[in-house]
Order: structure tokens, then C-alpha cells, then sequence
């Protein structure tokens, strides 16, 4: 039998395509067709033991989310927005975590000059050399290195400017410059937000209100022109719809969840992040808690580490980094690892990957798949 409709890969993508599809056509007749046992990829929510905490994509820019937040509304599912004080944000510099602020003044001539820097001529180039070209070697190390790190955990200096920071490399070549593209900017509206019941929540409504055939366990072995074998087994269709990740090379990291009893932190805010020059084997720590304070106990704080994904003890890692970072020295309440294996997309200079992946450029992927049948 040969269905209408064949979506490969049960992520955010494939599931925002089926949903597209299904409001453009609500009699298609599709199947879906995922490797692992759960959908969803990379949105995963926990609440073990009582204790919540997302082990992938928790947070979101309301302004720059728009494809998401449309979902999200068409669902409907509740968004809970952060806290105010989750817009405070820390570098670890010499061991001590410092706002990015509290560099302003050393960096005023060099913020100065940049104004004055004419645009690149190559097509791409990596972040590092464009934040050298562009600022300074030394704010190259200290602020893109970790913000490259917390984002994409990996090297800045194979990473693109181009596809993994596009509004910097739009700035530079409409305004002629970085200061310039951020003065531009209109006001923010809507900070960040998530969803009350965990980003999986999403996961969960698409799967109930889809009322599509889902194929779980079911790895793709061979895309032909109207047939896919998959799951050891032919499937025909008149359309084929590939979800599937992007062929790029990819990063592991761990993800360590940890709760303490009590109020333990002596800054509020979004969390930190660790520049390569500190030798650490942490990436930075989120500060859960502060942000989204309705999702936990009252009482209770709770962080996310990303630690590094050679690290052989990455438990014992973070709770080292934060003895000596913050000062916890009390045993946490609730810990877990989770390791996420090849979960980041590492788009290198010179690649062609045009949508991005976070999660809004996801769901606008799956638009785009959804649409290119019309």
C-alpha cells in the first residue's frame, strides 16, 4: 500500500511538518517515521524524582522565536516567561565570575575603533578571526570563545561567523559595523520565556493532536525516488519528507543536572559562561532556579553544568567548578548525567546549511518542507 506522505525523522522538524501539512490538507494521510523510541530528539524534559529539569533546549528569545511562539499559540500550550533577574548574565575571569559590564571601560577604545574597521571581503570566515578583525584577540578569547562554547560547545575557530552568528555577519555587511547593527536594534519585547510544562510539553501536544501514523524504531536505511527502507522494511509513498538532521559535523557534551536544598546562590541570574583560557573542564552553568523559579519546589535551587564530553567523571567535575566558582560545598539533593551524544550541529566555515538550528529555525523548517508540496 502507498501512502500519501512520508516524513523522515520525528524531531521538532518532522513534527512541525506534519503539522503544517495537516493544516493545509487535514485529510492527508501521513506517516511518520522516527529511529528512536521517543520523539522529539534533543527537547527532552525530566521530572525525575520530583526534581524538573530540561536536559536539552530550555530557554527562548520571545523576539527572536516568532515561528515557535505561533506553534506554540496554535497548540495552545501556557508560556511562563522568566524572571527579571535572568537577564544578568556572568563570565568566569580568573577563577571569579564578573559581569560583562565590568570590562566596558577597558574595552571603549577598542568598541571606538571597531566603527572604523572596513567590512571582510572573504564570503565566510570563522568567528575567531572575524572577532580578532573586527575587536581584538584578547576580547576574541573572553567573550566569543565562551559565547561560541555555551551555544554550540565548540572551537570558534573552525566555527562560521556567517552561519552560526548571522545577525553579527549581517551587521557587518549592511551597517559596516557590529556597534552600529546593535544601535539599530529596536527595544526587546518579551524576554525569554519557556513552556510551563517543559519544552517536551510541545513534543507531547504535537503527538495527540497530529493524528498522523508514527513509526517509532524505525531507522532510515535508503531514501530512493518514491520508496524509503527503514526498520528492515519498504515504504512507498507519493511524497517524501526529509527531517532528518543536517550531514554536519557534530559535538557530544554532558548535561549535569544538580538541586540543593535551600537558596545556595549568592548571585541571581541567567548563569555563566567559561572561556577556553580558564582551563576548565566545564562550559558554564545555568542557573535553572532563577530563571524559571515556578518550575521547582520553593526552596530549592537548581542548576544545569555543561561539562566538557571527555570528561570521565563529569559529576564530580561540576560539583568541583562550583565549590570553587560559587562556594557550594554542601552535597547536592538530586544529581543526574545525561550525555548528549553528537547533539550539536558544528556548521564549519564555508558551510551551506542555510536554516540554523535552534528550535524556531527548526519549526520554520518544517513550514518550509510542508509548503514545498504546493
Amino acid at each position: 500500500m502507498t501512502t500519501q506522505i512520508l516524513i523522515l525523522g520525528g524531531g521538532i522538524t518532522g513534527l512541525s511538518a506534519a503539522w503544517f501539512l495537516k493544516k493545509q490538507n487535514p485529510y492527508a494521510q501521513i506517516v511518520l517515521l522516527e529511529k528512536e523510541s521517543r520523539l522529539g530528539g534533543w527537547i527532552r524534559t525530566s521530572q525525575d524524582g520530583g526534581f524538573f529539569f530540561e536536559k536539552g533546549p530550555r530557554t527562548f528569545q520571545a523576539s527572536r522565536s516568532p515561528h515557535l511562539l505561533a506553534l506554540i499559540q496554535e497548540l495552545p500550550l501556557e508560556i511562563v516567561p522568566s524572571d527579571p533577574q535572568a537577564a544578568k548574565r556572568y563570565i568566569l575571569y580568573k577563577g571569579v565570575l564578573r559581569s560583562p559590564v565590568s570590562f566596558l571601560p577597558q574595552w571603549i577604545p577598542v568598541l571606538i575603533r571597531e566603527l572604523f574597521i572596513a567590512k571582510g571581503q572573504k564570503e565566510d570566515e570563522s568567528i575567531y578571526d572575524f572577532a580578532v578583525r573586527r575587536f581584538s584577540r584578547r576580547m576574541a578569547e573572553l567573550f566569543f570563545d565562551p559565547l561560541t562554547l555555551g551555544i554550540y560547545a565548540g572551537d570558534m575557530r573552525t566555527l562560521s561567523i556567517r552561519s552560526c552568528f548571522p545577525t553579527l555577519y549581517q551587521w557587518e555587511q549592511q551597517k559596516g559595523s557590529i556597534l552600529r547593527g546593535l544601535f539599530s536594534l529596536p527595544k526587546k519585547t518579551g524576554g525569554l520565556f519557556t513552556l510551563k510544562g517543559g519544552m517536551e510539553s510541545l513534543i507531547v501536544a504535537l503527538e495527540r493532536q497530529l493524528h498522523i501514523d508514527i513509526v517509532l524504531n524505525c531507522p532510515v536505511e535508503h531514501i530512493g525516488q518514491n520508496e524509503v527502507y527503514a526498520g528492515g522494511k519498504r515504504w512507498a509513498a507519493q511524497k517524501i519528507l526529509s527531517a532528518l538532521p543536517p550531514a554536519l559535523p557534530s559535538r557530544s557534551i554532558w548535561v549535569v543536572n544538580l538541586a540543593f536544598e535551600g537558596d545556595v546562590l549568592s548571585r541571581k541570574g541567567f548563569g555563566y559562561l567559561v572561556p577556553s583560557q580558564e582551563k576548565e573542564s566545564i562550559l558554564g552553568v545555568v542557573f535553572d532556579s532563577a530563571i524559571f523559579p515556578e518550575q521547582g519546589a520553593k526552596n530549592q535551587t537548581r542548576l544545569t553544568v555543561m561539562v566538557r564530553a571527555e570528561e570521565a567523571e563529569p559529576l564530580a567535575a561540576a560539583l568541583s567548578a562550583l565549590r570553587r566558582h560559587l562556594n557550594l560545598v554542601y552535597p547536592p539533593i538530586y544529581s543526574s548525567c545525561f550525555f548528549a551524544k553528537q547533539a550539536i550541529p558544528q556548521m564549519e566555515v564555508g558551510c551551506q546549511y542555510p536554516d540554523g538550528i535552534s528550535v524556531d529555525a527548526c519549526v520554520l523548517r518544517g513550514y518550509k518542507l510542508a509548503t514545498s508540496l504546493n
